[in-house]
């Protein structure tokens, strides 16, 4: 069921500051009753208000006449799914097109379809049982239309442009704050009203320099999807390729991690070490997305010489690493270090370094003689005498040896 949204404080509110910010073409997401719409064509070369409700556009219409308000133009919409068929869908656009008279609208929407501003008073509130009313209700917890929302607006938006929303205290503020991050937003609050039972607040938000950055190489649908110490992870599309780009944690105090693991990923790229790098800059880089298990998940999934020959490879690889003179360190707890697709792939090379006397090999043996690791491994018939594995290890870590490796190797059965 969906009601037209009456306009009240947060309307209001969040008009004020449309009026301020409102300039060249304007895009009113849920425009409602249009009230948005109107404050920004005061000042904005064009208007566009979308809303899924056909009887909300009708009311648009009708006010928007009222104020003699001709730069704005009103069409049903899902949040910004007309426009995605107009972009996507080239015999809808040409029919849409052909319904539209004005010359303005139409050489807009027939070109690129982006936006100096876009304005969203989105439904904010959690949903309570038994009520139907999609003008109000954003969701369950009362932020998942907002999220779908930032999930699409950077595709819409200029590089310089800027979204202004509102929302409730009752949507809380700290998980809107997570949604712009994950989405590589930069945003800050510009305005507040407290009510009797809420806080209403404003946003201005804009693309951070980084998401500018990566959108003009060409990635889409851009998100948080992992946070470790030191890094974040956003996963992204690439035409029709899944890549990872990893940055910095702004929260992490450690220095020159993103340019270390960069150089060693390029070198070990070349030993068919680590996952594809792509592309890098200052602060950030970009490889293949790898799908697959981390490594106790794929052991425990899989078939005992599966496991085995999984184990060998990446002791064949932290051989090379070792003869290369390069300590990856963590080795002794790979958890999510270690992903398994075809074969498996290390990951996480942000603390390398040069040492005479790397731990690569030893740390792994570590790691498989661990409580929950052997457990696992004997669960799926691998037994491992631990006071072999030790004095083997003791053995290579004197003479880091081929030789010696295949002697550690040979007890995996």
């Amino acid at each position: 069921m969906f009601e037209v949204y009456e306009p009240m404080e947060d309307s209001f509110l969040l008009a004020e500051h449309v009026k301020k910010h409102s300039h060249g073409f304007v895009l009113d997401v849920g425009t409602g009753s249009g009230i948005q719409s109107i404050a920004a064509s005061e000042k904005a070369k064009l208007v566009i208000g979308i809303d899924i409700s056909r009887d909300a556009i009708k009311l648009a219409r009708k006010n928007a006449l009222k104020q003699n308000a001709k730069n704005i133009h009103f069409f049903e919409s899902s949040l910004f799914d007309l426009f995605k068929k107009i972009q996507a869908k080239k015999q809808f656009k040409n029919n849409f097109l052909k319904k539209i008279k004005n010359k303005k609208i139409h050489g807009f929407l027939e070109k690129n379809i982006l936006f100096d501003l876009i304005i969203f008073n989105p439904p904010y509130l959690p949903q309570d049982k038994g009520i139907e009313d999609k003008s109000i209700y954003g969701g369950i917890k009362g932020h998942e239309t907002l999220e779908r929302f930032l999930s699409e607006a950077s595709e819409h938006l200029k590089e310089n442009g800027k979204i202004l929303i509102v929302f409730s205290s009752l949507t809380k503020k700290e998980k809107v704050d997570e949604l712009l991050k994950d989405y590589c937003f930069e945003f800050r609050q510009i305005d507040e009203k407290k009510l009797f039972f809420e806080t209403l607040l404003v946003y201005l938000i804009k693309k951070s320099g980084l998401l500018k950055i990566l959108e003009k190489k060409g990635l889409k649908n851009i998100k948080k999807f992992a946070r470790g110490h030191r890094g974040l992870l956003y996963k992204a599309n690439l035409k029709k390729k899944k890549i990872v780009i990893k940055t910095k944690n702004p929260k992490s105090e450690a220095k020159g991690r993103i340019a270390n693991e960069v150089k060693w990923i390029k070198i070990l790229n070349k030993h068919n070490i680590g996952p594809k790098l792509l592309f890098s800059g200052m602060g950030y880089f970009a490889y293949e997305f790898i799908k697959g298990d981390f490594i106790l998940d794929f052991i425990e999934k899989n078939k005992k010489q599966e496991g085995i020959k999984t184990i060998k490879n990446i002791f064949n690889q932290l051989y090379i690493m070792d003869k290369l003179k390069f300590d990856k360190e963590e080795m002794h707890h790979p958890l999510k270090h270690i992903i398994i697709d075809k074969k498996p792939v290390l990951i996480d090379f942000e603390r390398c370094k040069i040492t005479k006397k790397p731990k690569n090999i030893t740390q792994f043996c570590q790691f498989l003689m661990s409580k929950n690791t052997k457990a696992l491994l004997k669960q799926k018939g691998i037994k491992l005498n631990n006071d072999k594995i030790i004095k083997l290890a003791k053995t290579y870590k004197k003479e880091q040896t081929k030789e010696n490796l295949n002697k550690i190797l040979s007890i995996l059965n």
